[in-house]
């Protein structure tokens, strides 16, 4: 009885010991982000952006990733980043930054910062919108630029510092966005807005889907899914005797395992309805925790979870981060 006594304890210390580490990678990690080194100006055009597509396999999604057009003062050539609202903070490859300074000079002044190598003073644009950095990080190295026989040339990532000041429309079908002031008459005069949560610079969207409430996490760094949740959701949600569809990928360089099932649903944006058809599971090595904090959150519950660009791919969405508003609009 001492000994089941003792593993009943045991496993209790466990249990809340795990949700302590949950609750504090939730609070001090997940839901905080760094300060907005960026200095937006030049708002109110909009300016186009590009698909990329990915092949996976035999596969290949044509909607994978987002990118817009960068451009750094006195260089004559086009540049990209990625427009990624999964990264709560814009940032650089390494090696894609040190070709540049190799091929036209000093553009980037790279200096130690908080024992951290960073971009200190960054000029450039984004679209039309003028954009001064106090310093940049690197998020991986990626690799030395082949100027010959590459014309894309990718030197990193926006983020959602890029919108934290600024509402952005961004129309899908039309494949432009425009960066705008928060009196614009654009959004002053919509009428359809729905609140959303920023804390940690994520962005969580309040919806619903089949008449019941949910949060979705915004990332237009998983543009090509619909819906990701959980392994729980993921089996809860799949139509029964539907064929599980698995392939490989990656995320920040980390190799993915990614599980599609068709679904069933309706979701609601105020006026607009869009279709759910499919799920999806992503597993990446290393991340289990991050299963955890997806529940802690209530993200990955019954019915919320991730989304992507996919359910918007014929819509406008407009995001007002001053706000904590947003709008789908057809």
């Amino acid at each position: 009885m001492k000994v089941f006594k003792r593993l009943l304890l045991g496993l209790f210390i466990l249990i809340v010991t795990a949700g302590t580490i949950s609750f504090f990678y939730f609070k001090n990690k997940f839901l905080s982000a760094p300060p907005n080194e960026l200095t937006i100006s030049n708002v109110g055009q909009s300016f186009d952006f590009i698909w990329k597509s990915h092949k996976v396999g035999d596969k290949v999604i044509p909607n994978s990733y987002m990118f817009v057009p960068v451009s750094l003062p006195g260089i004559d050539q086009t540049f990209y980043m990625q427009f990624d609202t999964g990264a709560k903070s814009t940032v650089l490859l390494y090696e894609n930054v040190i070709s540049v300074n190799e091929k036209y000079g000093t553009i980037f002044q790279i200096d130690t910062l908080d024992n951290q190598v960073r971009v200190l003073d960054a000029k450039f644009k984004v679209g039309t919108v003028d954009v001064t950095a106090n310093s940049l990080g690197f998020k991986g190295r990626g690799t030395a630029i082949d100027w010959e026989n590459n014309s894309f040339i990718i030197l990193g990532t926006v983020g959602n510092d890029f919108i934290e000041q600024n509402p952005i429309i961004i129309d899908y079908k039309n494949k432009n966005m425009t960066l705008i002031e928060a009196t614009d008459k654009r959004i002053i005069n919509e009428d359809d807005f729905l609140p959303f949560t920023f804390d940690g610079r994520r962005i969580f969207l309040s919806a619903q889907l089949n008449n019941e409430p949910i949060e979705l996490w915004y990332d237009s760094g998983s543009s090509a899914y619909e819906l990701i949740v959980d392994e729980d959701t993921f089996k809860d949600m799949s139509k029964p005797n539907s064929k599980i569809t698995t392939y490989e990928g990656s995320s920040w360089g980390k190799k993915t395992k990614i599980s599609n099932v068709a679904s069933e649903g309706m979701f609601e944006f105020g006026n607009t309805s869009v279709p759910l058809t499919y799920v999806s599971y992503v597993e990446i090595p290393g991340t289990e925790m991050l299963q955890s904090v997806l529940k802690l959150a209530n993200i990955g519950g019954d019915l919320g979870g991730m989304t992507g660009n996919k359910l918007f791919l014929e819509k406008t969405l407009i995001i007002d981060a001053p706000n904590l508003r947003y709008a789908v609009k057809n």
